[in-house]
């Protein structure tokens, strides 16, 4: 039947686009005979649905037309609009009888899209994926038909998108896609979906923080089912609803598995559908689960995509409210994927940012997009959210990435998503150094010749990244009581006094220029935004703004001064990004010649910085903006003044800020020692 033979009825035809629909396809093919041989076209706008919840349905309505428009002009049969974006094109075989004439067809109608008269920033975010199958009798099954194009179809997205895929009815993967739908329900039911556990790695210590649950379909003929497979087609006919809080489920099933373990309060994430979220209920849904499992909500975390919170975004904002009020964690998933992102972080009340894997990687690529990736995290981290990386596959995007001052990543570069039993593998030998601490002795049983280096240039210099000092000449390093880590004595060689402690000694700074008579400690110490270091310290001579401990991040500093302000100690934090970003806390008055126990912490989450003295907070200072990426540690002196005189022993870094009961406790734990011989400490309060 030629072409422009056919006439439709005006109720086989689409409102929106003026092609003849689901009914006129049906009513077409009635009317061929048995003997006509067809080829059959199944066409599918990629990534449709992110138009319609990124710029509304109308916008969409827009697209359809365009894209309908496009296939007519280079089709070579009828076109129909049988669903949302799905398109299908009927070829008379007679007519066209070459299949490299259809192949030349989709490939036309793939590549021209480009050239639409269309938005290109909305061009640019879809495809087409096609579904080809050839020979065709008409003496068929019309939906036989359309489901071999179907199949192919699911199987050009499945390999990625914005390709045509010839049906092969010998590959057994095309009829995976058909029969998706008629399994699902009862693959629920027989345990066929299984937990997938993706960690979340901290870049700079490579220790786990938590993980992401996914689901993966292990079907008892075809194998291992990957989401590209199923998520969309669930997506659209609504049993993503039952297959979320399935998985949610197996996620709170799984960390009550994991009580008494090292990793048991890891926190998990799950991805949630939009339709969730304009159920009133959803909360309380998730409360009653991880309540069964004796789960803290604080331990869950709900991710939700960016296009969702595009439309009806009040509405969205209520219910991210009402799952923070239930304790839940919530995070924005594919952030960047979309144009409207910026504008979400000033109303969403989100807890953790996840950068898109395409924003990456799109974005990485020109000096112009790292800039826009820096300060999309910086924006973030000033506004107190968490920012995970998704996607990071290489050492290089690693460096850039944490350069970029975000520390938590995603990816294939630690780990893809994994079986439980895999995860838990992976999370044992990953979490044994979290929040670790490192104690300096400063005694001379911690002391150890240091290898000399000759850098060419005869000039002593302190290379953070290695934790090594470069010198010409013999010096002593201290290692921390682990080994782990070492700290070099710059000034020859260092002298001891009594410590607080009856059997140990501790360091004796004789003061010095700038920089002289100075311990470096390797940066490996902090690696951590919020930190807490307590030391022990007895001045000899007090000189203003010298300095006990200096810290150099990469945006300002932090020191501890025994005299600063009309005599009082001081616990000092410079933010370089002000000009005004000085930030002292005024101590108290330390008097020369005895021990004063120091403890500086500082909460990133809070922005709060307390200083304590002998067990006890003796100041806090608020809104303190966090500085990112430790570049140099060191203890006795500073850049800017003369160095401290005095001793010190008893350096401890912890990667967290500690509360008002640990301090305490650690304060009671030294002076209830038998071997303390301190002497009596001052009652500051």
């Amino acid at each position: 039947m030629n072409k422009n033979e056919y006439n439709f009825d005006k109720s086989d035809m689409d409102y929106l686009t003026g092609l003849p629909g689901r009914s006129g396809i049906y009513h077409y093919y009635s009317e061929l005979n048995d003997d006509d041989v067809l080829h059959a076209m199944f066409v599918d706008i990629d990534n449709f649905k992110r138009i319609n919840d990124t710029y509304g349905h109308s916008m969409g309505d827009r697209l359809l037309v365009s894209v309908s428009r496009h296939i007519m002009q280079f089709s070579l049969g009828y076109v129909f609009r049988i669903g949302g974006d799905e398109f299908v094109i009927l070829i008379d075989g007679n007519e066209v009888s070459s299949k490299e004439e259809v192949e030349q067809m989709a490939v036309s109608i793939i590549e021209g899209m480009e050239n639409i008269d269309f938005r290109k920033d909305i061009l640019s975010l879809i495809s087409l994926s096609i579904g080809i199958v050839f020979e065709q009798r008409a003496c068929q099954n019309l939906d036989d038909i359309l489901n071999r194009c179907d199949a192919a179809m699911y199987q050009s997205k499945y390999n990625g998108k914005n390709r045509y895929t010839i049906y092969n009815s010998d590959d057994k993967s095309f009829e995976i896609s058909r029969n998706i739908e008629n399994e699902m329900e009862k693959a629920l039911e027989n345990g066929e979906f299984r937990l997938y556990l993706q960690p979340k790695v901290n870049m700079i210590t490579s220790e786990i923080s938590g993980a992401e649950g996914l689901s993966r379909w292990i079907h008892p003929r075809d194998g291992l089912r990957m989401p590209a497979v199923y998520i969309q087609l669930f997506e659209k006919n609504g049993f993503i609803s039952s297959l979320d809080m399935f998985i949610f489920e197996e996620v709170c099933r799984t960390k009550a598995a994991w009580k008494g373990r090292t990793y048991e309060n890891l926190p998990v994430s799950v991805n949630m559908s939009r339709l969730h979220l304009y159920d009133r209920r959803f909360p309380e849904r998730l409360c009653a689960i991880a309540d069964k499992y004796d789960i803290p909500h604080n331990e869950l975390e709900i991710e939700i995509t960016e296009s969702v919170f595009i439309k009806d975004t009040a509405e969205l904002i209520a219910m991210t409210t009402k799952l923070q009020d239930c304790g839940f964690l919530v995070s924005i998933d594919d952030f960047g994927s979309g144009f409207s992102a910026l504008n979400l972080l000033k109303d969403l009340p989100v807890d953790t940012v996840k950068l898109d894997k395409g924003f990456l990687h799109n974005s990485s690529n020109t000096s112009r997009g790292r800039q826009v990736i820096r300060s999309v995290i910086a924006m973030c981290r000033d506004l107190k959210i968490q920012v995970v990386t998704e996607g990071i596959e290489t050492a290089e995007q690693v460096d850039f990435i944490t350069k970029c001052s975000c520390q938590t990543a995603q990816g294939f570069y630690y780990s893809q998503p994994v079986p439980v039993g895999e995860f838990e593998v992976f999370a044992e030998k990953h979490k044994e150094n979290i929040r670790r601490c490192y104690l300096f002795r400063l005694d001379p049983s911690s002391c150890v010749p240091v290898q000399n280096v000759n850098d060419g240039k005869g000039a002593s210099t302190f290379s953070p990244g290695l934790g090594t000092y470069v010198s010409t000449v013999a010096e002593k390093a201290f290692l921390s009581e682990d080994g782990s880590l070492k700290a070099v004595y710059v000034g020859g060689i260092p002298s001891f006094t009594q410590g607080i402690f009856s059997d140990r000694e501790a360091i004796m700074f004789p003061g010095g220029d700038v920089e002289q008579n100075v311990i470096e400690v390797s940066p490996n110490a902090i690696v951590n935004d919020s930190y807490t270091i307590s030391f022990w310290c007895k001045p000899a001579e007090l000189h203003n703004w010298s300095s006990i401990f200096y810290m150099k991040f990469e945006t300002g500093f932090s020191s501890f001064s025994p005299i600063a302000w009309e005599g009082e100690a001081d616990f000092r934090i410079r933010d370089s990004r002000e000009v005004n970003g000085w930030y002292d806390s005024s101590v108290c008055v330390l008097s020369e010649d005895l021990w004063w126990h120091v403890v500086i912490s500082y909460n990133a989450q809070t922005e709060m910085a307390v200083a304590f003295i002998n067990g006890e907070p003796i100041t806090r200072n608020g809104n303190v903006p966090a500085n990112r990426f430790v570049k140099r540690i060191m203890l006795g002196g500073d850049v800017f003044q003369r160095s401290y005189i005095g001793a010190l022993c008893e350096v401890l870094f912890y990667n967290e800020a500690k509360d008002y009961d640990f301090v305490k406790e650690l304060h009671l734990d030294y002076i209830n020692d038998p071997k303390y011989i301190g002497g009596k400490l001052k009652q500051l309060i």
